[in-house]
């Protein structure tokens, strides 16, 4: 069985200092720039790791980053994940990679094959050739091969693949992402609530789900960096509640203080529609957003052996009283007024 290198082992117990030391360690994030990336550098810039964070498009996207670690902490580095000698390039000299990227939504250039299967066996396959200590790869809950979503089941592969280039990757499957800038959850249901006559349920809204805070899944992470034991492992991260999707509309619909307007909407037209709004730019559905709301992606059903949030050191936040919190910006009445009471008494 492969062995973690000498000075990977040494670091067990760093990276306990603050800002401005230097934890050890050399660490590159794919996939900085999204909504987990943020949380993740700001929670190792807190302990003086040094970063590289490779970047697509324009480094303007990418500024938002910079404050979160000591002047000179931060490296930005313009790549592609088609091209083997960028990736090799943001690897090379790092001790730890950890991979955030994931397609949520295939379009015409990406595809769920080139992104969460076919990158993550590449990164493996480069971090092995350039001696990477640790691999941290982000999967996600109810990620399987026997399921009715291309998204979960690509997901699934991705595991395969990165475990059979880079056997001691450990594996992070973290459910749905609830937070302030979350893109595909709170926000987006709330959206939609505001927005159309009728909130669509798939089915009912009966497929279970148990969302985990954003934060708590970067505290898995660095809690993974710090802890070498963790090393070819697999942890599935979810929140302490357990919700129907009929459920989650209605705290969406209380925290917006609104009238329910939610209704079934059958699995297959589901699609259809989805299938239509998913060819508009920037699109709040697609089929496989659809065939996710449709099965129970709950801690119960994960493989028998995997980790949790407890076993990386990581109490999980309850989403009850975050919720109402982060619909106060979409409420249909002024936000200083409650059910007809002034909160603040106009002068």
């Amino acid at each position: 069985m492969a062995t973690l290198p000498a000075a990977v082992l040494s670091t067990r117990g760093a990276m306990k200092q603050g800002r401005s030391s230097f934890s050890g360690h050399r660490i590159t994030i794919l996939g900085a720039g999204g909504f987990m990336g943020r949380y993740v550098t700001s929670r190792l810039g807190a302990v003086g790791c040094q970063m590289v964070l490779p970047y697509r498009g324009d480094e303007l996207y990418m500024r938002h980053l910079k404050p979160m670690a000591d002047l000179g902490a931060i490296s930005f580095v313009k790549y592609s994940i088609r091209r083997l000698e960028d990736v090799e390039k943001v690897v090379a000299g790092s001790d730890v990679v950890i991979n955030l990227i994931g397609l949520k939504s295939e379009t015409k250039r990406w595809s769920y094959q080139d992104v969460n299967v076919t990158f993550p066996a590449v990164l493996g396959e480069v971090c092995t050739d350039h001696g990477v200590g640790r691999l941290i790869h982000l999967s996600a809950l109810g990620a399987a091969t026997d399921v009715d979503c291309g998204w979960l089941r690509s997901k699934a592969l991705g595991e395969a693949a990165v475990k059979d280039a880079f056997p001691l990757a450990t594996v992070l499957r973290p459910a749905t992402c609830f937070g302030e800038e979350d893109k595909t959850f709170l926000n987006s249901k709330a959206k939609l609530c505001r927005h159309l006559p009728a909130f669509p349920l798939v089915d009912g809204g009966g497929a279970r789900a148990q969302p985990v805070f954003v934060d708590d899944v970067a505290k898995a992470v660095v809690s993974a960096v710090c802890d070498p034991s963790t090393a070819g492992k697999t942890y599935s991260l979810a929140g302490p509640g357990i919700y129907t999707q009929a459920e989650l509309a209605q705290i969406v619909f209380d925290g917006i203080g609104d009238e329910s307007t939610a209704i079934s909407v059958p699995k297959a037209a589901a699609i259809a529609a989805a299938s239509a709004t998913a060819m508009l730019p920037d699109p709040w559905m697609w089929p496989d957003l659809v065939k996710l709301e449709a099965v129970d992606t709950i801690l119960a059903n994960e493989p028998t052996g995997t980790g949790t949030l407890a076993d990386l050191g990581v109490s999980a936040t309850s989403m009850d009283p975050f919720a109402p919190r982060q619909m106060f910006v979409y409420k249909k009445k002024s936000p200083f007024i409650d059910d007809t009471v002034h909160v603040r008494e106009p002068s």
